[in-house]
């Protein structure tokens, strides 16, 4: 068992420099050994930033280093199955971002590669970390609003950023999915960790012809326990609510804007009986508690919050709402 975690990150986008290299670093079992950048100087900038003790260009140099233990992938979709079966061989434990291939069957190899070579996956599903679902989960499980009979939820970024519109994320070939792959796996993975219950069935509507990326995902979710799910997530819809219900027998939970990590919001409860509560939840990083949560897991021997198993059901998901809404079909999954 470790008693220190050697991070190599690859990729330097957006959320590794806000989110990611934060939460490596808050964690005082961490060490920042290397970072990988296509672009030299940003490898470089980003280790000074970060204090890691080396930039590459190539990650295949970031895996020779005997220092790294663990590397952190976040890259373009398409690129994660390649990247984490290379770690993957080199004996390196994989946090793998969201989602964690664009297909399930370069999942399937991802987690099939990870078990052989005997290191731990995990994926940065890091609404597991937000101490409102948290809250929700134990409610759900607690009984306390009865069996649920029914969740209506929002996901929302808005309508497209700029910035958003001229990356990869709007490429097929990188980016797989649009929307639902982009902000749906974080809410679509938390129904299933507040449920603890896997989705049976789906059927899914988009905004777009076959093979074209969506903005508007509506889905329509059947649980093993016999719950129903209805969700919108989109990148259309200016000024969204990112509330969330799940209706229970003896009473009901709403999250108001709640569903987006980086927004704050109000959880109520309100039960048959006439009885009510709420409380606020300011927003926090997620991202790097989950790494933290991660970082723990390796030091302690036991599985991460979101484990590559959890990965994987989430892209069998999101090809099943592809063949769904393209198809014109409901499509049930294997359990």
């Amino acid at each position: 068992m470790a008693t220190t975690n050697g991070w190599g990150l690859i990729g330097t986008g957006r959320i590794a420099e806000d989110r990611i290299l934060p939460g490596i670093n808050a964690y005082e079992g961490n060490k920042l050994i290397g970072v990988v950048s296509r672009d030299p100087a940003r490898a470089n900038d980003f280790a000074r930033r970060f204090n890691a003790k080396h930039a590459y260009t190539n990650y295949d140099d970031l895996l020779k280093n005997p220092e790294v233990t663990v590397v952190a992938i976040h890259t373009p979709n398409a690129l994660h199955a390649e990247q984490a079966i290379a770690a993957a061989r080199a004996g390196k434990h994989v946090f793998c971002d969201k989602p964690m291939a664009t297909s399930a069957a370069d999942a399937e190899r991802i987690v099939r590669e990870c078990e052989k070579a005997g290191v731990t996956l995990g994926v940065n599903f890091h609404n597991r970390q937000m101490p409102c679902f948290i809250e929700t989960r134990r409610i759900v499980q607690s009984g306390e609003i009865g069996n649920v009979l029914m969740v209506q939820l929002e996901a929302s970024a808005g309508v497209g950023a700029a910035s958003v519109a001229a990356s990869w994320r709007t490429d097929p070939k990188m980016a797989g999915l649009g929307t639902s792959m982009n902000v749906g796996t974080h809410v679509y993975d938390i129904l299933r960790f507040i449920l603890e219950s896997e989705i049976t069935t789906v059927s899914a509507m988009f905004d777009t012809a076959p093979g074209a990326m969506e903005s508007t995902s509506l889905t329509t979710f059947k649980f093993a326990n016999g719950a129903l799910a209805q969700l919108n997530v989109n990148q259309s819809t200016p000024n969204p609510y990112n509330d969330f219900v799940i209706y229970g027998a003896k009473g009901r939970i709403t999250g108001r804007s709640l569903t987006r990590s980086r927004e704050g919001g109000e959880l109520q409860v309100r039960l048959n009986d006439g009885t009510s509560r709420q409380q606020a939840y300011p927003a926090i990083n997620a991202h790097g508690a989950c790494v933290v949560d991660f970082s723990k897991a390796l030091i302690e021997g036991r599985a991460p919050a979101a484990t590559g198993i959890d990965g994987l059901r989430s892209v069998q998901l999101t090809d099943a709402m592809g063949k769904s809404a393209w198809e014109g079909v409901h499509v049930r999954l294997a359990t």
